[in-house]
Order: structure tokens, then C-alpha cells, then sequence
């Protein structure tokens, strides 16, 4: 059977690029959209604390007499927006919304599949009060409405998981708790950390003041208020607010001066928590991957502003390595538009294979498929870091150079960054914050850079403390740089330890801060996303270094460093300062997805 015949079947116009022709047999098994659907709105259910939350149920519309399997889409975005019928739009764009992260639920029905979506407690029409994101009481009320909705009369007692984002961030957590009944996960975007989603290397991010105007809560408690006695709270909030990058911000000295803390609780919550610790552990999946007992289907966005590049890598590479995985890098954050629909083909393979038993030709393939970016074509890889590697060492030389080639002189002065405060009269302005470039020449061929990145810098700052933004770019012969990934630490948190380390692996720690002597020569690890491009003959690869990135898109900003700093990278042959690339030197033809 030919695989168009295959695509007509299912009820396919086209082959999504990312399937392969050669391994297109079992497509034909997936069930149709042949179903209408039904919706049960606003039903009620109790969690095991008697809570009771509001669901809405999507249902096939038959009169067979067949149960379906189950998808789950937990978020506290609530559950009326996740089906508005509007068209897909793309992120940053002036009406895209971040919110409607369930996916494509209708098409989900229509395929044979029950989804259930309610308001998690605190939140929409549910009891209870909001705890914020991925915590504990969110991980079991997501179980508790997973072994409900297996209950259904009309569920065949197998359930997934669906959505992107926060929708995702959640599985694996919840995954690790081992309801009886979820059979399978599929991420799209997974955060394996969420102290460093928040705090990349430890540099404060304020993307999680979204969340205040995302998620509709009608009550909410922080973790904070719930953990602390009155007088510890107190003294945490005095202590952060003594903080002078926090307390030259009206947004961040507003909410922690509140009493009791309810405003903005979840932002609260991470504004408190500013070094590694408990609070993170507990919505974080690194610390036990092993607990997941179920296929993962993991996916990862290019994103230069976030984790969702680490997450799916971690999760390929750690836990129990009998449980059956696979990973796809589809797009770049950029090209993703919402509602998501792009995966939604692979969704359904990936759940009629573990769900309803059937065939569908998806772990036939390699376990893991990438979009090559700067050359916009998928390949197949089977581990990660990729065995065929060659870690690349690019130096950070006098007079804005990057070279493989090690400086010898051991006279190189330092380059000097002058870090101005925002604050007090420094720019903000996205292409005029103080910044030492180091660039290649021009590319005299290609040269792919796929794998974990990590910056090994000389350095010494003026002050007890700094934060570091790395930004690796591509140059284009005409025209503006254009980020590709980018890293952070707080100086504070470097590495104390001496130890061998792998080329990707690090050893900072962010569980304590530990001044710097100011005038000190340290050497710091940054660890920059993972990513794969492709540098094309004529550009130029180019790392840029500063205090932090003011971006166009405002609320994605680091927390800048309040006071002027002065920092002198050391680029001489004694102190060298590098960027360790993994660079592929070939592919095999047969890797390509066709």
C-alpha cells in the first residue's frame, strides 16, 4: 500500500515532516476520525481530601458498544478556555495566548479518545485554594482525576496525558507517583529542573509572573504561608527585601511587602526561594526520574530563553533505561503556535500504540529525531550527547576574536566589561546593554553544533557578586545577529569544588550563595542550552557576554545586577576562557528523514 493510500486512511492531507517514509508502516492501523463528540460540562469529583473539583468530559459520540481509552489535561489555565474555537497563532505575536496549552481535544475525540480536563482546586469553579505550580497537591490531584477518569463507564481504564508547556511540565511528576492507570506520557516541552526554569544557573527570570494573570484562581495560599511559621515567613521576607536587585523593583518589593502574602502567591512563592532547596526539589523531576514506570514520548522546543531544551534530554538519558522512550526536537519556541496542532499526528500514533494496543509503526524507528536548524531538515540519532562528537574547544581571544586556536601569551591584558545599573542611569534597551562580543571569522565551511554546551570562563568581578548572561549567536554576513541559545550563573554559585569533568557536566552550586573576593581570578561554568544548528559557510559563530539580556519580550527578562560591575575576562595563555562546542563532523546519509 502506497503511503499516500496510508495518509487517506487515517485522515491525513499530508505526511507531517517529521515521518519518515520508511517507517510508515502501521499508520494505516490508527484509528479514523470518524467519531462526533460529546461534552459533559462542569461534572463534579472528589479528590482524596474531599475537594471536590469541577471537570469537563470529551467523549466520543456513539452508540457502540465500546469503551476508549483516556487523556488528561491538567493545568491551572482552567478548562473553558482549552477548547475556544479560534485559529492557531504564533507565540509572540500581539493576540497569541499562552494558555490554551491542552492541544487539539477535539481531534483527540474524534479518533477514539475520551480527554478529561477539570479546574484544579483554587481555581475556575473547584474548592479548595490554590497551591501554584507542579507542587505536591497538584501531582495528587492530578492522580486522584487520572484514576477517576479511568473509572468512567465508558473508559477502558487506559489513560495518557496530553498538552504543552505547563500541561507537560506536570507529567513527569505526576508519572513518578505510579497511578495504577496511566499507561504513557507525551511531553511537549519537559523542564527537568524548575529551580533553574526560574533561576537559570541562578540568575532570577521573571517568567513565572505570568502566571498571575494566566491561571483564573478564586482562592490561592502559598507554599510559603503553608511551610513556614509566622515568624520564619517574616524574617524570609525581610531578608529578600534586604536583597537591592529586588528592592530597586516596585513589582517584586509590592508583592512581598503584602500581608498576609496573597498577592500573586505562586510568584511569591519563587520570589522567596532564590537558591536550590526543597521547595524546588519537590516540582522538580530530576531529583528521581527513576521513579517513572511509563513509556515517555519527550519533546523539546529550541527555546533561547528557557529549560524546555534541557528537560527532554535529561529525561532521555536518566532513570529506569528499561522504560521505552523517545524524543523529538520537532521546531524552534518561535515557530510554535497555539493551540498546538502540529504534533497532533504523532499524539495519536504514540496512543493508539500504548493505549489501544494497535500497531502503529512508532517504535520501529530511532528513538530519537531532531530538526536541524540553519539547515531545516530532520535526522534520527540514538543517544545524546551524540558518540560522534568532537568537542570543540573555541577560545575566547584578544581584540573580540573566537578561535580553535589556544592564545600562548601569557601578557594578554583582560577585556573589560563596565556594567552599568539600569537603575541608576545604565541602558535597558535590547541592543545597547554593555556587552564583550567574540567572534569567528568567517566560516569557511559548514559547522554543526549539536549537544550540550557548557562556557568556561576566566573571570574576575569588583563586587561580592555578579550575574553572567551568555548568548551563542549566529552571525549572518548581512544583518543582526540572531541568538541561538543562551546560558546564565550567578557568580555566587560557581563551582567550588575541583574535580574532572565531562565536557557537558558542571559542578556549581546553587543551593548557597558564596561571595566572591572581589579582584579574585575564578574560573566559572556556564552551562548554555542544548541545540542543534548548523553554521553556514560565510557566518560567523559568536559568543556574547554581559549582566543580562534586555529582550523585546518584556517579561522574560533577567533581574539585572542593581550596582556597576566591573568585569575582566582573562583571554591570556595562562587563563584561557573557552566555549566547548559539540561539534559533528558528518552524518550518515541514512539518518535523514525522507
Amino acid at each position: 500500500m502506497e503511503n499516500r493510500e496510508k495518509l487517506e486512511i487515517v485522515g491525513l492531507k499530508e505526511k507531517p515532516r517529521y515521518w519518515d517514509d520508511r517507517y510508515m508502516n502501521g499508520i494505516e492501523k490508527m484509528t479514523p476520525g470518524r467519531y462526533g463528540v460529546l461534552k459533559e460540562e462542569d461534572v463534579r469529583m472528589q479528590v482524596r481530601d474531599g475537594i471536590s473539583l469541577a471537570v469537563d468530559i470529551y467523549r466520543p459520540d456513539t452508540e457502540e458498544d465500546i469503551k476508549f481509552p483516556g487523556l488528561v489535561a491538567f493545568s491551572a489555565y482552567g478548562k473553558s478556555i482549552q477548547t475556544m474555537e479560534r485559529t492557531s497563532m504564533q507565540f509572540k505575536s500581539v493576540l497569541f495566548d499562552h494558555t490554551i496549552e491542552a492541544g487539539d481535544i477535539y481531534e483527540y475525540v474524534k479518533h477514539g479518545y475520551i480527554v478529561v480536563v477539570p479546574d484544579p482546586r483554587g481555581i475556575g469553579k473547584s474548592e479548595g485554594a490554590w497551591d501554584g505550580l507542579y507542587g505536591r497537591q497538584e501531582q495528587e490531584d492530578c492522580y486522584d482525576v487520572i484514576e477517576w477518569a479511568a473509572e468512567l463507564p465508558y473508559c477502558n481504564g487506559n489513560i495518557g496525558m496530553i498538552g504543552i508547556s505547563y500541561f507537560s511540565i506536570l507529567q513527569p511528576v505526576v508519572a513518578a507517583l505510579q497511578p495504577p492507570h496511566l499507561k504513557a506520557i507525551m511531553m511537549v516541552e519537559v523542564v527537568d529542573n524548575m529551580y533553574h526554569h526560574n533561576y537559570p544557573g541562578g540568575v532570577f527570570v521573571n517568567r513565572s509572573f505570568m502566571y498571575t494573570d494566566f491561571c483564573p484562581d478564586v482562592s490561592a495560599v502559598s507554599t510559603a504561608e503553608r511551610t513556614y511559621t509566622t515568624e520564619e515567613l517574616k524574617e524570609r521576607i525581610k531578608k529578600r527585601l534586604e536583597d537591592p536587585d529586588i528592592n530597586h523593583s516596585a513589582l517584586y518589593s509590592g508583592i512581598l511587602s503584602c500581608w498576609p502574602p496573597r498577592n500573586q502567591t505562586y510568584f511569591f512563592d519563587m520570589l522567596l526561594h532564590d537558591d536550590d532547596g526543597d521547595f524546588w526539589r519537590e516540582r522538580s523531576i530530576e531529583s528521581h526520574p527513576e521513579d517513572i514506570k511509563v513509556p515517555m514520548y519527550l519533546i523539546s522546543e529550541y527555546y533561547e530563553l528557557g529549560r524546555f531544551s534541557q528537560g527532554p534530554f535529561f529525561l532521555f538519558t536518566h532513570g529506569d533505561m528499561s522504560v521505552p522512550r523517545k524524543l523529538a526536537a520537532p521546531e524552534e519556541h518561535d515557530a510554535l503556535h497555539l493551540p498546538h496542532r502540529i504534533m497532533t499526528p504523532e499524539y495519536l500514533r504514540w496512543y493508539d500504540y500504548w493505549l489501544k494496543g494497535i500497531d502503529t509503526g512508532i517504535m520501529d524507528e530511532p528513538p530519537m529525531k531532531l530538526l536541524v536548524r540553519g539547515i531545516d531538515k530532520f535526522r534520527y540519532e540514538y543517544e545524546w550527547p551524540l558518540a560522534r562528537t568532537k568537542w570543540t574547544k573555541y577560545y575566547l581571544r584578544d581584540g573580540g576574536v573566537l578561535s580553535t586556536k589556544k592564545e600562548t601569551d601569557a601578557h594578554i591584558p583582560p577585556v573589560v566589561l563596565n556594567h552599568k545599573s539600569p537603575y541608576k542611569g545604565g541602558s535597558n534597551e535590547t541592543y545597547e546593554v554593555p556587552a564583550m562580543v567574540f567572534r569567528t571569522p568567517a566560516l569557511e565551511e559548514d559547522v554543526e553544533v549539536t549537544g550540550p554546551i557548557v562556557l568556561h570562563l576566566m573571570c574576575a568581578i569588583d563586587k561580592t557578586d555578579a550575574n553572567f548572561t551568555v548568548m551563542l549567536n549566529d552571525v549572518p554576513p548581512k544583518g543582526r545577529p540572531a541568538n541561538i541559545v543562551t546560558g546564565n550563573l550567578k557568580a555566587s554559585h560557581r563551582g567550588l569544588e575541583k574535580k574532572e569533568l565531562k565536557p557537558w557536566e558542571l559542578n556549581n552550586d546553587h543551593t548557597r550563595k558564596v561571595p566572591v573576593v572581589p579582584g579574585e581570578i575564578n574560573e566559572y561554568t556556564i552551562e548554555v542550552m542544548n541545540t542543534s544548528m548548523v553554521f553556514r559557510k560565510g557566518h560567523r559563530i559568536e559568543v556574547e557576554i554581559k549582566n543580562y539580556d534586555a529582550n523585546p519580550y518584556h517579561w522574560m527578562v533577567q533581574l539585572p545586577n542593581s550596582e556597576d560591575i566591573e568585569y575582566k575576562v582573562y583571554v591570556d595563555g595562562i587563563h584561557n576562557s573557552y566555549i566547548n562546542l559539540p561539534v559533528i563532523p558528518y552524518s550518515d546519509e541514512e539518518q535523514w528523514i525522507r
